[in-house]
């Protein structure tokens, strides 16, 4: 992207962006097309009317109810999703053109996922990566090899053994793997849908810190959709994007959210009554300073990946001395006598 990208242009650049469904054949919607609009008068909306301009070097959150449209206002901006009405300019340039007029712009937008990484939920749920396949052998297919130096800062950054076989992972192991894979190449805008939802406290505050670095650092762009909300204060968040029914409610820059004692005529824990757009919220009561405390300890006591490997077989062979090729958990005339009572005689 950096062939390309102009600094001074905008990271996402949005107007009057409606988005509908494909339709469907369930409760024979009525297809009558506004004229106004061009879409179903029943026809599920997933966007309407959305305007957004986002720079670069900024930490962007959406949040929102389920069937919010965050997913899919992601997913366009990854070029996942086609647009019919509005406008859409990543970097200055519009993904969805390629006109053969505009050599230049057509190469840019054909290494359009060089440079725009987005990671969402459905990975986790691919039957392949429950297979009996090395992380590092995933980790070197998609540029582990010519990124040695980010391949290692993440491999350490994400708590991943590369001599893990996926089989043998949990959900969060997995996670932590996909979540490897789609930043070990630099990347300039990245997407976020819900991907650390299986991430434990300490390799998720770590995940954002080093996210808030890029942005810093290499004057990236960040967009994150989450209902997870511990560790996101003002110091990692720029802007917030509330979203409901495919509309932006609201559009609020962390300059303007002010942390303190809230006290409210109906008790509530959000301020907004100020004249000058200014947001009081309170002091949270929340055990996530607790859990990451917690874990860090866990991690300091578990210490290196080779020293777990090195405990592991030690306990392994502990309790194979220890049975000393009996049955662990009971005698072996009780095991017997299990077989002979449960087996019908011939």
């Amino acid at each position: 992207m950096d062939d390309h990208h102009n600094d001074k242009s905008l990271a996402i650049e949005v107007n009057d962006l409606t988005y509908e469904f494909p339709k469907s054949n369930i409760g024979n919607l009525n297809t009558n097309k506004d004229s106004s609009t061009g879409i179903g008068s029943k026809a599920k909306i997933g966007l309407q009317n959305v305007t957004l301009s986002i720079p670069w070097g900024t930490t962007n959150l959406i949040v929102g109810p389920n069937g919010a449209g965050k997913s899919t206002l992601l997913k366009i901006l990854a070029g996942k999703t086609l647009i019919r009405k509005g406008q859409l300019r990543l970097g200055g340039f519009d993904p969805f053109e390629f006109s053969s007029l505009a050599r230049s712009v057509t190469q840019h937008n054909s290494d359009i996922n060089s440079y725009i990484t987005y990671l969402g939920t459905e990975w986790i749920t691919n039957s392949v990566i429950k297979r009996d396949i090395p992380v590092n052998l995933l980790l070197s297919s998609i540029g582990g090899e010519e990124n040695q130096e980010r391949r290692n800062l993440l491999v350490d950054l994400l708590d991943i053994d590369p001599g893990w076989s996926m089989i043998n992972l949990s959900d969060g192991e997995r996670r932590r793997v996909q979540i490897a894979m789609g930043l070990i190449k630099p990347w300039k805008l990245l997407l976020l849908d819900e991907v650390t939802i299986d991430l434990d406290v300490v390799v998720r505050s770590k995940l954002l810190n080093y996210l808030k670095q890029e942005c810093v650092n290499r004057n990236c762009c960040v967009v994150y959709a989450t209902h997870i909300f511990d560790g996101l204060g003002n110091e990692w968040c720029d802007r917030i994007l509330h979203i409901d029914a495919g509309i932006i409610i609201n559009d609020v820059k962390m300059k303007d959210v002010e942390f303190g004692d809230v006290k409210t005529d109906t008790g509530g824990d959000v301020d907004v009554s100020g004249g000058d757009k200014l947001i009081k919220v309170n002091k949270s009561n929340t055990l996530h300073p607790l859990a990451l405390y917690w874990l860090n300890m866990d991690l300091k006591r578990r210490g290196t990946r080779e020293e777990e490997k090195l405990r592991m077989a030690q306990r392994h062979l502990d309790w194979i001395n220890l049975r000393d090729g009996g049955y662990y958990d009971a005698s072996d005339d009780k095991l017997k006598q299990y077989f002979k009572s449960t087996r019908s005689e011939r």
